[in-house]
């Protein structure tokens, strides 16, 4: 039987505090005065059909994804931006409008995976049976907002009974915009899982991390306790100017004594120009520190880009380029190298589209080594009508030791998602994944395995159609 750990019971403390505090935030807020509603326009659905999306809806973060993130445009989005349902759940139409403010979702899953990766055993697959009951809280709706989800399951192995274990998660996020021009996001997040081929399912809202300087290398059967707290300040000077400010602290715990304990610490600045409509420019520093709980050496990367740009080709079509110069410090030596990242992204109300290729140092977590990685990742999500969702996502990692060894990570998926009734919806996936090692310093990481669900869902309260 697992229990929890200080650091555990540290990360559920906190998120009651941040819970509380934001809540009282919100508490203060003068209540925006209610205005009567707007008479019923011609050819306007009732009450129940499909309805525009709330004005106060906050579309999920970018990159979800216990495999790395896809990385957002470097360049701030104003009041302009299209909100868009592509590559959003029906369930998290339901959670994240602010419309709502406590429900809950009963969630039952059927997996199937090739291998279960557990340590020193033959490859061996598995069918797996879940069950993963959710509940939120929304307060706030305009200048605050507040969001909580806690969640917890119980998966169950196919003749494997010792393997049978739970999962713990919590997602905390507060806005609050000061001015029409100053504004300010909190989050914290926590999940508790093994890490075999279920949990990167992403089947909740998964720990995000910087995909420019964390790599989480894929490890055999193990729990891993992970959380994580980000800050962004930005604000915008005049029409053409913003500057933002942002900060993250997280950590992760590995189960297996081989593997080291993480902190990571990063803080960055950027700073972006709109020269035209169609044309930004954009500069950034960022800090980064991988903190071991070992003897290993930490790792430290630094980065100043001054010379990106973007082209803004429609209002969905953007296309962005930046280079720079990375500095290590790892092992008391300073060295340094390009870093570069580029992209393509399309943004519209029922469709999105990323692509984007990164370059520069990255550090390995568990493992302590500092890594020049190229960087492919991308997704897409498209929501076909009011009652079919679908989505795609890959990434691909190819890191280099510094005295040569080679580690590929690809990892990709996707699936579709039916609305059966506004309140219950049925999801088909699958996923693949594998990782390989050539000269390597550490040996066992070899992955393949391939991995496919059927779920259902019941959310209350029931969703909205746009």
């Amino acid at each position: 039987m697992w229990s929890l750990s200080p650091k555990i019971a540290a990360a559920a403390i906190f998120l009651a505090i941040f819970a509380f505090v934001a809540g009282a935030g919100l508490a203060q807020e003068p209540p925006e005065p209610q205005e009567p509603p707007p008479a019923p326009e011609e050819g306007r659905p009732p009450e129940g059909e499909i309805q525009p999306m709330d004005p106060g809806q906050v579309p999920p973060s970018p990159g979800q994804e216990p495999s790395p993130e896809v990385t957002p445009i470097p360049i701030p989005i104003g009041e302009e931006d299209t909100r868009t349902f592509g590559g959003q759940t029906f369930i998290d139409d339901v959670f994240q409008s602010t419309r709502n403010r406590w429900g809950f979702s009963l969630n039952a899953y059927q997996a199937y995976t090739t291998d279960v990766a557990v340590y020193d055993e033959p490859r061996e697959s598995s069918g797996i049976t879940a069950f993963i009951p959710r509940i939120f809280f929304n307060a706030g709706r305009r200048k605050s907002t507040f969001h909580l989800d806690l969640g917890t399951g119980y998966r169950m192995y196919n003749n494997k009974e010792d393997m049978n274990s739970w999962d713990y998660s919590g997602n905390a996020n507060y806005s609050h915009r000061f001015s029409k021009r100053t504004a300010l996001q909190v989050t914290n997040q926590f999940t508790s899982a093994f890490n075999d081929a279920w949990s990167f399912l992403n089947l909740y809202s998964p720990i995000s991390h910087s995909p420019n300087s964390s790599n989480e290398v894929l490890f055999n059967r193990q729990r891993i306790n992970r959380n994580s707290f980000l800050a962004d300040l930005s604000h915008q000077f005049g029409r053409k100017a913003n500057l933002s400010l942002s900060g993250g602290y997280r950590w992760y715990d590995y189960a297996e004594d081989a593997l080291n304990d993480s902190q990571t610490i990063d803080v960055g600045a950027f700073f972006h120009y709109r020269l035209a409509k169609w044309l930004y420019l954009a500069s950034s520093f960022e800090s980064y520190w991988n903190i071991v709980e070992t003897d290993r050496p930490d790792s430290k990367i630094y980065r100043l880009r001054a010379a990106g740009v973007e082209f803004q080709l429609s209002d969905s079509w953007r296309i962005w380029a930046d280079g720079g110069v990375g500095i290590s410090d790892y092992e008391t030596y300073i060295r340094t190298r390009e870093d570069i990242s580029a992209g393509i992204s399309y943004v519209a109300k029922d469709q999105s589209f990323n692509l984007t290729y990164q370059r520069g140092f990255t550090s390995a977590i568990g493992l302590s080594d500092l890594l020049i990685s190229d960087i492919y990742s991308t997704s897409y999500g498209y929501r076909i009508n009011p009652w079919v969702n679908t989505s795609l996502q890959a990434y691909y990692y190819r890191s280099s030791e510094l005295d040569g060894g080679l580690l590929e990570t690809f990892s990709g998926g996707g699936g579709l998602e039916f609305a059966l009734r506004r309140d219950l919806f049925l999801t088909l996936n699958t996923y693949f994944q594998n990782q390989q090692t050539r000269n390597f310093s550490v040996d066992g990481l070899g992955l393949n395995r391939l991995t496919a669900y059927a779920g259902l869902q019941y959310v209350w309260p029931a969703g909205r159609r746009y």
